[in-house]
């Protein structure tokens, strides 16, 4: 199976040598640690640009040689960008793209680490598809590729033979996917002990913390938000709020998501979780007493609203991330 990894200007080194690390250690180990040869054989290449000209150079190897329009891969791995490099790899990557766009219509699998899905979205070939990218530019992917489904709750989206993944390090668990998906689920088992990599998708809500989308225009939407922010611990309704910004309520709702993307309703609850999750961090409040503190009587709901916004339980949430959560045992 021909692997490539991009190696372009501005990519994350780890999520290029990465991939190509575990690829390298299955083959290494796995027929020690199992007793028999992997069914799949991996020739993995670091692919390059320069004026027009790809050169492909076999991993730990020095040499490189010219990729002719003949040689196709079987899957492409686009690696992270530089977070402040974004344009300026869109705008200087115009060979990379299209040739990302040749290598699909040869049936070459494509694969999107972080915000290497940019390049991705940039072929066009998710166009009506599902997506995923790192929590901190869901919104922006959202503007500049509004054809997309973007599901940033996920680390891992397959749609057959694209695949997206979330944050830079969580190439890791997205390459035991990858190696489940080619080699079976014994291989990528043994892998995962092997790597000591697990084997879940743990949503990437557990990891966001919410931007407060302050990024607008609309001044009298500032001013709602700061109200909420100041009284998040009271009872919030639509009618007041529209009352603060001389508005009728409807008018309120359509402006307030326009601006933030989310509902009045739908911000205040975000808002007052982002608060619950740092006092589940940082205090030693019970969780009852984080409830009543971030505007929520009915311990019930709490948690059904922290579930559906984190991806685990209050509980859980504190058990992984509060204090003394991290210390060696």
């Amino acid at each position: 199976m021909k692997i490539g990894i991009l190696n372009y200007t501005y990519a994350v080194p780890t999520s290029v040598s990465g991939p190509a690390d575990i690829f390298a250690a299955l083959m290494r180990t796995y027929p020690v640690v199992s007793g028999k040869a992997l069914d799949i054989d991996f020739e993995i290449d670091l692919i390059t640009e320069e004026k027009g000209v790809f050169w492909r150079k076999p991993f730990s190897e020095n040499t490189q040689q010219k990729i002719t329009k003949k040689d196709v891969y079987d899957l492409v791995i686009i690696p992270a960008m530089f977070s402040t490099k974004i344009e300026e790899v869109l705008q200087k990557e115009a060979r990379i793209i299209e040739w990302l766009k040749e290598q699909y219509k040869g049936n070459t699998e494509l694969a999107s680490i972080c915000v290497g899905s940019f390049l991705l979205a940039a072929t066009g070939l998710l166009n009506g598809k599902k997506a995923t990218t790192n929590w901190m530019f869901a919104d922006l992917f959202r503007k500049k590729y509004p054809q997309v489904t973007v599901e940033d709750d996920k680390i891992i989206v397959d749609q057959g033979s694209i695949y997206t993944c979330g944050g830079a390090f969580s190439f890791t668990t997205f390459m035991i996917y990858l190696i489940e998906k080619f080699c079976g689920h014994e291989v990528a088992i043994t892998a995962s002990k092997i790597l000591m990599i697990n084997m879940h998708q743990q949503p990437q809500t557990s990891f966001s913390i919410f931007q407060f989308q302050k990024g607008h225009a609309d001044d009298a939407i500032a001013v709602v938000q700061q109200y909420m922010e100041k009284n998040y611990t009271k009872t919030i309704t639509v009618k007041e709020m529209a009352g603060i910004s001389n508005m009728s309520p409807r008018n309120l709702i359509r402006r307030f998501e326009q601006a933030t993307s989310n509902t009045p309703l739908e911000y205040l609850q975000r808002f007052r979780i982002e608060n619950a999750k740092k006092m589940l961090e940082n205090k030693s409040y019970g969780i009852e007493q984080v409830a009543m503190k971030c505007g929520y009587e009915d311990m019930s709901f709490f948690r059904k609203v922290f579930k559906r916004h984190v991806g685990m339980t209050p509980r859980e949430y504190k058990d992984k991330y509060g204090r003394g959560s991290l210390k060696m045992k």
